[in-house]
């Protein structure tokens, strides 16, 4: 089997093994999304009232937040960023000092940077970003944005096997959060 291939079948198993921990933490961001959608109304009052006291604002915003069970930062979100960051940063130290020498798709030595695969990479990184639970937002097109970018500026210059690597994790993540979305369309549906 070629080394693209087993980097892609290496990357499907494991962050297959973690979807838990990201459809936990994407389905927490889209509840959160639509409860804050819900609750709106409630929340531009309270800045209303405390329109003159920012901290007491953010105070009663905090309070408003746990009442109604808004977390940003819970423990599975916390522990799919850090599995995600462990695996992504071993995966690229692994690529990194490995000797690779074959070929796949149109790469002709995946230890050689590729343009084709850095732009694809990056749209890739780009569509996972923007169908994130609240991606399709346009204040959220810069959030998605950066990420598409940085990762042409760092695989520009890096070997094509982390190009399949970092391609294979977002299109993993895309499927996730295509997924994500099905559920809550169903969701909404059902609750109305």
């Amino acid at each position: 089997m070629s080394q693209a291939l087993a980097i892609v079948a290496f990357t499907l198993v494991v962050r297959l093994l973690l979807l838990p921990f990201g459809m936990k933490s994407s389905l927490q961001m889209q509840n959160n999304k639509m409860a804050l959608q819900r609750l709106k109304p409630e929340l531009e009052a309270l800045k209303i009232q405390y329109k003159g006291e920012p901290m007491k604002l953010q105070q009663q915003t905090m309070a408003f937040y746990k009442k109604h069970n808004i977390q940003f930062f819970s423990k599975g979100l916390l522990a799919n960023m850090a599995s995600q960051g462990v695996f992504g940063f071993g995966m690229f130290q692994a690529l990194q000092s490995m000797a690779l020498q074959s070929k796949f798709l149109w790469i002709a030595n995946i230890a050689k940077p590729d343009i084709l695969l850095t732009f694809v990479v990056s749209v890739l990184t780009f569509t996972a970003m923007l169908a994130m639970p609240g991606g399709a937002e346009q204040s959220s097109l810069l959030l998605a944005l950066i990420p598409a970018v940085i990762s042409a500026i760092v695989l520009i210059s890096l070997p094509s096997a982390i190009g399949v690597y970092w391609a294979t994790s977002s299109l993993v993540t895309l499927g996730q959060n295509l997924t994500l979305h099905g559920f809550a369309t169903n969701k909404a549906k059902v609750n109305i």
